[in-house]
């Protein structure tokens, strides 16, 4: 998808300013012809994008619950913590990712 969007502004002749946050998984040093990378200033984007901040700690909010509420399911037998995090799989995780989006979409939707 990337590489056509850019093959795509290359061919109309395009300028594209492509604002971003520091996150270190965007590309700090591409050179992409037709775009311009403006990165936002480090910890400002709860203060640029406040809806992404509710958004995230509701979701952050739910995913914590689902956890808890998992490890108190299955504290019986286990005498350390460290063998209670091997009760949590991936698969646990990954559920607790969809539940946590789902109410949380299921809340913006009202």
């Amino acid at each position: 998808m990337a590489g056509k969007l850019r093959q795509k502004m290359r061919n109309r002749a395009r300028k594209v300013l492509l604002v971003l946050d520091n996150a270190t998984c965007h590309a700090h040093g591409a050179q992409l012809k037709n775009f311009k990378l403006l990165f936002l200033p480090p910890n400002t984007t709860s203060n640029l994008q406040p809806l992404d901040h509710g958004v995230i700690k509701c979701f952050k909010m739910e995913y914590r619950q689902c956890a808890l509420r998992h490890v108190i399911a299955h504290m019986d037998g286990c005498e350390s913590a460290s063998q209670l995090l091997k009760k949590i799989s991936v698969g646990d995780t990954l559920d607790w990712i969809k539940t946590s989006w789902k109410k949380n979409r299921s809340r913006s939707d009202h």
